[in-house]
């Protein structure tokens, strides 16, 4: 009885211990890259079966038996984490994604996915989550900075204005196509974008890039080198960036997400203008209104004493200088985004369908930009072996009076930066229309640059409105487990429309025409355009031992239609009657223009034992647009990559190494018209006996055996994961060589012709792309992640083709300034042996020791010849990239530069010559009367004692003489780019019952543009070029100011 009484209390004390020790334990699993959750992860106790799931929000709730129980956590594409429990009772724990071990895939050319260890090239897969935590109207300026090899420049040209893009420097003459290739869900399209030219009063309505919404994109790869995108030919000359959007997922079923953000552009100036002296000339203040008129751009009167004066409308003002003038001018610009998205998936196949509305307001008054995008995506396995995928995107964009950019037009800044600083904003607002007449009243002494208040009050406008359908749909066939066939259709559709009204009156104060029609213009355009991609793919994936064989083999049919009509009218009989019938002088025009490029290609990749890979590409390209002579070109590439990580697994520190190289040779026959290579004919003017003639168009000789240029480019790289992927190491290398550039050269007109374009001139870009990776601390809470990458660039002007006897050609004018706009500084030239966008501009004559020369008055000379004073092109792109994420909180810091380019500033000779610059103060300052100019006199050699009192004289040689010194500079920054700071309020929202509805809620606040914290030029922002294009790169000519940008950001998932 005693033996069984002592079992009891033995089983009693037992079962009491195991009731104490098995307890329950939860937590949360969330990833390392954006501390988000992870739902799916297997939570299993070691060495048991006995394990749960984590939910949506990634967590969990698992029994455990006693103190020593080890808890496995593991989950595809994330290393498997052991944790001890010990005495807790919760824990979260933070996987890190399994890059290496999971065999990294990437999306590259045509949309194949593929291991990145095989890979022979570099690439970039971008962080598209990322890009959310700071958006911008057009998403690749979010990336500026953050990609090595990819130099991103968004021109300062209002709202939804293009970005320039280029990969790995620019493969062609100025002029051409520079921008990579966009692939959107496997079609192909140009980046071309109608940018603003720099003079001439142009406007920027945007780029492709912009029929994206950034919440719709999945992944988006960066094929930097010719070798990674030579697979599309003829189109990969400048490197491609594919994007796929998104489609859902399977099994998840139906979810909603919406996001929206608000952003405030406050405007930045730097400008710095001398405060001391007025409006007037020679020392004096105006005494008339029309003597304020005639000096009205003028900063050379007297100083500022506060005392009424005249101004130009015949009002009284305080002589005083007006501060701020660029902030009371602009508006505050508003950005609003919203988007929403439903989505579902079975096990079968999944959809995503969405909305995206856009509102914009520009720091220019009445600039606006709308946007309304529509995206559906659908993937859907048919039977086991057959699966049908689609992609339908709609674009709606409305433009609406973008500013106007130029030196000598009507751009908003051109009148801003050189109206004397004594006149007050508000009366020339308010006088802006002399009410005599009707038409503007000139605030200064000019009929070019008009008031902009004056073309706002009479209702000039522009608007631009385009739609845009993207579709593409594919139907892939598994014959079996290791060979498939695919095809898949692509059609692009987009059609324009713009309108222009043009009040007369602008720019001068007479209101009629010389016939006694009343001034004025109305002009309307409209584009249409259609795309057509056809390919097909058929692919075999199979392994023999440690062998591996991948090859495809395809064809694709790429044909470009588009129409274009315009039609406008002046010279009105009826005042500001917009209407074609009103105008008594009427213009019109058609163009048509269809081309067709028909591909073949194949890719066969040899694999052995997973870690020594080759990979061949072929193709051959026939063009439309060349003679059937010349019309095919044959394009391929060679790659290697060796992981020599397999070979040092012993090596625990090291996680992953892999070097790589390449060679590749592609092309373009960008820069040939459809009809280049044959006469076309049209209607002239002339009779003959009654009977209408036609004639040859244009006045260019067709060339039949033109050809598309080559880009031949070889690539070396290396990319070391340490330390269990924290710390990641990727440098490359590339040499680009272009031959046979397309030119137009001119012709003796006793030819009948005055130009031709021919295969002439070679261009040549090395470089060295360097990335580090390193997560220097991390814990179950805390995780600092940062990164630094940087481009070094040399580019070089090898030839630029030969004069009719054979002679070579040293140098290329591709634009004189000076002669365009009359914006009187410089040239871009192509010299061989020097980099490429060499700017070029006269400087202060010296003699053989240095000295600068002047006359015997003591006032400048000029060099006789241009003088290069460098490239446009900046030498070191990269950044510094910081996120710090605590708990639900996540901290994002970014830092950006470009150092080496140079940049000429017309705004600042101006501003000069007319006195407003604090330059101009030289000589004129307290104490100071008169300047004696640093230098030697030209007749004796002697050192300069002459007094110039003639300041404004003085000054304005720098314009008429076209001297550059003063106004060139580095086009050098570094610049804090953004700051984010995003909180997930998702797990806080779980103890309230009534929101259990919602999934994830991310809070986000950021600002973009923080802080310039180096840069060479005054007055100015380096980035502030408006020109989208490469022919006016590094001159700087009435930018509108940068911004800087506060968002405001909601994500929720439900």
């Amino acid at each position: 009885m005693r033996k069984l009484t002592t079992l009891l209390v033995f089983l009693l004390f037992a079962g009491l211990q195991v009731a104490f020790t098995q307890r329950t334990v939860t937590g949360r699993v969330t990833q390392s890259a954006d501390n988000t959750a992870l739902a799916g992860v297997t939570v299993l106790i070691k060495g048991t079966t006995i394990g749960e799931l984590t939910d949506s929000d990634g967590r969990f709730s698992i029994m455990v038996q006693n103190n020593q129980v080890v808890l496995v956590f593991s989950s595809i594409g994330f290393n498997t984490k052991e944790v001890p429990v010990g005495t807790e009772t919760t824990l979260n724990v933070i996987l890190e994604e399994a890059l290496v071990e999971m065999e990294e895939v990437v999306v590259t050319a045509l949309g194949i996915k593929r291991e990145s260890k095989k890979l022979g090239y570099a690439i970039t897969t971008v962080n598209t989550e990322e890009m959310l935590t700071s958006k911008t109207v057009n998403m690749m300026e979010s990336l500026e900075g953050k990609v090595s090899g990819l130099n991103i420049t968004p021109p300062a040209a209002g709202a939804g204005a293009s970005t320039q893009i280029r990969l790995r420097g620019q493969v062609a003459f100025a002029g051409a196509n520079n921008s990579p290739l966009l692939v959107i869900n496997g079609l192909p399209i140009d980046q071309s974008a109608n940018s603003a030219n720099g003079y001439g009063s142009s406007r920027d309505v945007g780029d492709n890039l912009n029929n994206l919404n950034p919440d719709d994109i999945e992944t988006m790869t960066v094929l930097k080198g010719a070798t990674a995108a030579a697979i599309y030919g003829s189109r990969a000359a400048n490197g491609a960036i594919i994007i796929t959007t998104k489609s859902g997922q399977r099994n998840q079923g139906i979810g909603v997400e919406y996001s929206s953000s608000y952003t405030v552009q406050e405007v930045l100036d730097f400008f710095e203008f001398q405060d001391v002296y007025g409006l007037g000339v020679g020392g004096t203040k105006p005494t008339s209104a029309a003597n304020a008129t005639s000096n009205g751009q003028f900063g050379w009167g007297a100083k500022y004493d506060g005392q009424p004066v005249p101004a130009f409308d015949g009002s009284m003002i305080p002589y005083e200088f007006q501060e701020n003038r660029l902030k009371d001018y602009f508006d505050t610009g508003t950005v609003f985004a919203n988007s929403l998205a439903f989505s579902g998936g079975n096990q079968k196949g999944s959809f995503r369908a969405s909305f995206a509305r856009t509102d914009t307001k520009g720091i220019e008054p009445t600039n606006e930009y709308k946007r309304n995008i529509a995206n559906l995506g659908v993937v859907y396995d048919i039977t086991e072996k057959v699966n049908f995928s689609m992609n339908v995107n709609y674009t709606n964009e409305n433009y609406i009076n973008p500013p106007q950019i130029g030196t000598q037009g009507e751009g908003s800044m051109n009148f801003l930066t050189r109206v004397s600083l004594s006149i007050p904003l508000s009366v020339i607002e308010k006088s802006a229309i002399n009410p005599a007449t009707g038409t503007e009243w000139p605030v200064a002494g000019w009929t070019t640059i008009n008031n902009p208040y004056y073309t706002q009050q009479v209702g000039q406008s522009y608007i631009n409105t385009r739609d845009r359908f993207l579709g593409t749909a594919a139907l892939r066939y598994d014959i079996t487990d290791w060979l498939y066939a695919q095809g898949r259709f692509n059609y692009d559709y987009s059609v324009s429309f713009t309108e222009s009204k043009r009040p007369g009156g602008i720019g001068t104060s007479q209101p009629r025409e010389t016939d006694g029609t009343w001034k004025g213009n109305y002009n309307v355009s409209e584009g249409w355009g259609t795309d057509i991609n056809a390919d097909y793919l058929v692919g075999a994936s199979k392994d023999f031992g440690k062998f591996s064989v991948d090859a495809s083999f395809g064809g694709n049919t790429f044909r470009v239609k588009n129409h274009n009509f315009a039609t406008g009218s002046s010279h009105f009989t009826v005042r500001d009657l917009y209407s074609i019938a009103n105008g008594v002088t009427k213009t019109q025009s058609f163009g048509f223009n269809q081309s067709r490029v028909n591909s073949l290609y194949g890719l066969v990749e040899l694999g052995y034992n997973s870690m020594l890979f080759i990979n061949f590409t072929g193709r051959e390209d026939w063009f439309s647009v060349l003679n059937p002579a010349n019309n095919s070109k044959f394009y391929s590439s060679v790659s290697g990559s060796f992981v020599f990580s397999e070979l040092l697994k012993n090596l625990t520190w090291l996680s992953y190494a892999k070097l790589r190289g390449s060679w590749a040779q592609v092309g373009s026959a960008n820069g040939v018209n459809t009809y280049e290579g044959n006469l076309t004919y049209g209607i002239s003017n002339n009779q003959f006996n009654g009977q209408t003639l036609a004639s040859i168009s244009g006045t260019g000789a067709p060339n039949p055996n033109l050809q598309p240029f080559t880009v031949t480019e070889k690539e070396i790289g290396l990319e070391v994961r340490l330390f269990n992927n924290r710390l990641h190491f990727d440098i490359a290398a590339f040499d680009k060589v272009t031959t046979d550039q397309i030119l137009n050269v001119q012709l003796s007109t006793a030819s009948g012709y005055s130009t031709s374009k021919k295969n002439l001139g070679s261009l040549k870009n090395q470089g060295i792309e360097l990335m580090i990776e390193y997560t220097p601390v991390e814990t179950s809470n805390f995780r600092w992640t940062t990164s630094w990458n940087n481009t070094f660039l040399k580019t070089e002007v090898l030839s630029v083709g030969q004069d009719p006897d054979g002679t070579p050609i040293e140098q290329l004018l591709l634009i004189n300034f000076n002669n365009t706009g009359m914006e009187f500084l410089g040239c871009l030239y192509y010299t061989v042996g020097m980099p490429m966008n060499q700017l070029y501009t006269k400087t202060y004559l010296r003699n053989e020791n240095g000295d600068i020369l002047v006359r015997d008055n003591g006032r400048l000379l000029a060099s006789a010849d241009y003088i290069p004073v460098g490239s446009s092109i900046p030498k070191h792109t990269g950044g510094w990239n910081n996120t710090v994420a605590y708990k639900n909180l996540t901290l994002g810091v970014f830092f950006d530069y470009k150092l080496g380019g140079t940049v000429l500033s017309s705004t600042l000779i101006n501003m000069t010559r007319q006195g407003h610059s604090m330059l101009s103060l030289e000589g004129r300052r307290e104490g100071e009367a008169g300047l004696t100019f640093p230098g030697v006199y030209q007749s004796s050699g002697q050192p300069n004692t002459t007094v110039v009192t003639d300041l404004q004289g003085f000054y304005g040689d720098y314009r008429n003489l076209q001297i550059g010194d003063p106004f060139t500079f580095k086009s050098d920054f570094l610049k804090l780019r953004s700051l984010s700071l995003s909180y997930n309020l998702t797990s806080a929202l779980k103890g309230a019952s009534f929101l259990g509805f919602i999934k994830g809620l991310t809070l986000t606040a950021s600002c973009r543009n923080v802080a310039i914290l180096y840069k060479d030029i005054p007055n100015l922002d380096p980035e502030a070029l408006q020109s989208s294009g490469d022919t006016r790169a590094g001159y700087e000519n009435s930018s509108l100011p940068t911004t800087r940008n506060y968002m405001f950001s909601l994500n929720a998932k439900f």
